[in-house]
């Protein structure tokens, strides 16, 4: 759009009748601003002199240059009517009598009038930036770009606002005026630099990584040649790890070490490599990159994450398939590995060393059960059937005799609908619910069930429950315990001497003829697990973390156990012809005790540097090797790993 003013001098004249004989050339129409307050639209025919000629409404009009204002366009959609142009000119007028804010009010007018006034939207981004608005004067410039990005060149300005902000760490309105520029002016010669800076601080200041991520990529492919390309390249590949795209951070490394091979970070490439390898299951290539950075490295930060490399080869880990990472529950059956998540159940085959392979079929059937996919908390299995316990959702019963589906809630005695599962028992007779409102029992010839709930010795915020063939154990979140003598069908409550007053139970579980409980303490900082007969005597309380001041979950510890039938030898050479392993996993690591000969076989850390900030939810033991579900996927590992293991 081009404006023309009625005075003019003979240069201005001459330059104006040159225009006029460039634009007869392609159609243009012209918005004519009469003095009186008129305003002609019609389309360009030619000029004098002293006249120009239009065609209105099918008459050709025929008007002098002096007292008309003419300006022109070939788009009729953006020209602002009378009115908006009135309020946009009453604003100039007060800018240049000093008024900014009398202004302001009339810029916005016109934008209430016409709001693609692309010139007002301009104004007011000046005044904006003038008072110190930043944000506001972005608004304003971006509006500008929308309508007509060729109209003026901001980058000037927006480099300007953004060198502004970026020095007084204010990195939103900084990013936001780079990317104006890298969006609506590539060509500029500063598009380069600015997409560097833009990158690095949308990943480092506003931890924004997928818009970092994309504009890095496009630097580092757009601008080789700039001193930002060497960081750039080692942070995509940095982020693409992050992101899960494994197989192109790998590239992206090597392509970095090829490129820098003096740079500083190539240490840290390869260590980020061989942390890669481990997450895709190559532990071969994991340790290999590990030795090599070990060796070629002085920097005893690189050559400890090196070492935690090459230890954490001795984990199996697996994130993929799942319906969500952070893992609720798991149960064995089998060679099958049932597995809950918020997001749902699967079902995973194990059969044979390293084997992952998920079995849609049923899990598909539970999850796609109802609209809502359940957040499973607790799941039990026999060979009749699934039974799982979810929070907010009630029991989901497939029977695998007849592929059915069954979702329903249990209740408390006062009638109130108990939808919230934590834990799951059953046995040849009876399934039992431990709930956040009591304890549901259930027969399983009959379907009969008989809610227990808050009339003593039962507790109301059940947690766990284990089954014994004698009694039923039940724990809260406090340090409540209860027995339920299965013969005579009456409740007693059981202390143990050993255990204080301010310990929590976590978790209860039984092995063979055996009873296990896990315990954690706050006021002294100790976790551990009691290990004690079915009737609960002759009960011997182990500390696993005692005193501690690590900064860890000490909640978030589990133990069970298996019966190992061969033989274990003694402290006094015996054999012993049948004698169970325990499993000890805490947040900091996993271990493995032999209860009758009160021996720790070994400690083994977890992978943290793969799987950063994990937290530990539940472990499963199937013969020879142990399933651990985490906040950040599964873990599993070999008992004869962690037998190698120097405590």
């Amino acid at each position: 759009m081009y404006n023309l003013y009625s005075r003019f001098s003979l240069i201005g004249l001459i330059m104006l009748l040159t225009f006029f004989a460039e634009i007869v050339f392609c159609e243009q129409f012209v918005i004519v601003d009469r003095t009186d307050g008129d305003r002609l639209t019609g389309r360009w025919l030619n000029a004098t002199d002293q006249h120009f000629e239009i065609e209105y409404n099918g008459q050709v009009l025929r008007l002098p240059l002096v007292g008309n204002t003419l300006t022109f366009t070939d788009d009729l959609e953006n020209v602002p009517d009378k009115t908006a142009t009135r309020h946009y000119r009453r604003a100039l007028d007060l800018l240049d009598l000093e008024f900014p804010e009398l202004a302001r009010r009339q810029f916005e007018s016109a934008l209430e009038e016409f709001p693609k006034y692309t010139d007002a939207h301009y104004q007011l981004g000046l005044l904006y930036q003038n008072n110190g608005d930043t944000e506001n004067a972005l608004l304003r410039f971006r509006s500008v770009l929308l309508i007509d990005s060729e109209k003026y060149d901001l980058v000037p300005l927006l480099k300007e606002i953004g060198d502004n902000a970026s020095e007084i760490e204010d990195f939103t309105n900084a990013v936001n005026a780079y990317q104006l520029i890298i969006s609506y002016y590539p060509e500029n010669e500063r598009v380069g630099k600015l997409s560097y800076k833009t990158g690095f601080m949308l990943v480092e200041n506003l931890k924004d990584t997928v818009a970092g991520l994309e504009l890095l990529q496009n630097a580092v492919s757009q601008y080789h040649s700039y001193s930002e390309h060497e960081k750039a390249v080692y942070l995509v590949g940095v982020l693409q790890s992050e992101s899960g795209k494994f197989d192109t951070a790998l590239n992206t490394f090597t392509q970095f070490i090829r490129l820098y091979p003096e740079s500083d970070l190539v240490d840290d490439a390869l260590l980020k490599q061989a942390v890669i390898f481990l997450q895709i299951g190559d532990k071969t290539n994991a340790e290999r990159a590990a030795n090599l950075v070990e060796r070629k490295t002085e920097d005893p930060t690189i050559v400890k994450n090196a070492k935690d490399i090459i230890s954490a080869t001795a984990w199996n880990i697996f994130t993929e398939d799942l319906p969500d990472i952070n893992i609720q529950t798991i149960v064995v059956d089998g060679t099958s590995l049932w597995i809950g998540t918020p997001k749902g159940i699967a079902q995973i085959e194990t059969g044979g060393k390293g084997r992952w392979e998920v079995i849609e079929g049923v899990a598909w059937t539970i999850n796609s059960h109802k609209q809502t996919v359940p957040d499973v908390r607790s799941i039990a299995v026999n060979e009749n059937g699934i039974w799982v316990g979810t929070r907010n959702q009630g029991v989901i019963h497939y029977n695998k005799k007849t592929d059915e589906v069954q979702q329903y809630t249990l209740r408390n005695p006062d009638g109130l609908l108990i939808t919230w599962i934590r834990d799951i028992k059953i046995d040849n007779e009876e399934i039992w619910y431990a709930t956040d409102s009591g304890v549901i029992r259930e027969i399983l010839s009959t379907g009969e069930r008989f809610p227990y709930h808050g009339n003593n010795p039962v507790p109301n915020n059940i947690h766990s429950i284990t089954l014994t063939p004698d009694a039923v154990w039940v724990g809260t979140t406090g340090n409540d315990i209860a027995i339920f003598n299965r013969e005579l069908g009456f409740w007693k409550q059981l202390n143990f001497l050993d255990i204080s007053q301010d310990t929590q139970i976590v978790e209860f579980d039984s092995v063979d003829d055996k009873l296990i409980f896990t315990w954690f303490n706050e006021v002294n900082n100790s976790n551990g697990f009691l290990y004690a007969n079915w009737d609960g005597s002759e009960g011997n309380s182990t500390s696993i973390l005692d005193e501690t001041e690590d900064n860890i979950k000490l909640e978030n510890i589990f133990v069970t156990g298996i019966e190992d039938n061969r033989l274990v030898g003694q402290e006094n050479g015996e054999p012993n012809p049948k004698s169970i392993i325990l499993w000890i996993t805490d947040d900091i690591h996993v271990s493995i005790y032999y209860p009758l000969l009160d021996k720790f076989d070994g400690a083994i850390p977890y992978p943290k540097i793969v799987m950063e900030d994990l937290s530990i939810n539940c472990i499963a033991v199937d013969k020879d090797r142990a399933w651990i579900g985490t906040t950040k996927g599964i873990l599993s590992i070999e008992k004869q790993t962690v037998s190698n293991t120097v405590e």
